[in-house]
């Protein structure tokens, strides 16, 4: 009896563990940046790409991002998208954010508490740059929870 109780336990613990992520490495947005800028200075596109695998599927904390706009989403599997300004040392560069609850879900309620101008923190998934006109970028942060951190 006390085996089957050791084995549940276990079990319970290394699901919630998984579900939660917690065995994926996290990365800061600094190192995030850092990273894109070895991509952009990479003179082999081979060597970029491999820069770019390194951040596939890794979760991006971010501090104090300013929400700028919720919108529609332009990831089909999500319905809203967060963008949100974050202040970097090269300039101010968005994010698009796409957030997933517990139970794995889109997060309506979180977005639907924010407005422009709210301070939040993030944590993600890394999915890719998205690249504009001219050398502007975005980084788009899916499976993310955000927290709100105050309002202007």
């Amino acid at each position: 009896m006390k085996i089957n109780r050791y084995i549940i336990t276990v079990v319970i613990l290394f699901t919630g563990c998984t579900s939660m992520k917690f065995w994926i490495p996290l990365y800061s947005f600094d190192e995030v940046i850092a990273i894109k800028t070895q991509i952009d200075a990479a003179e082999n596109p081979a060597k970029g790409f491999l820069f770019l695998k390194q951040l596939e599927g890794k979760r991006v904390k971010v501090n104090n991002a300013i929400v700028k706009q919720i919108g529609n989403s332009i990831n089909i599997d999500y319905t809203f998208s967060v963008i949100a300004t974050v202040e970097h040392s090269s300039g101010p560069i968005n994010c698009y954010i796409y957030t997933k609850d517990w139970r794995n879900f889109e997060d309506y309620y979180s977005v639907a508490q924010l407005k422009p101008g709210d301070t939040i923190s993030v944590v993600g998934r890394f999915s890719r740059f998205l690249k504009f006109p001219g050398t502007q970028y975005a980084v788009e942060l899916v499976e993310s929870n955000i927290s709100k951190l105050k309002s202007e």
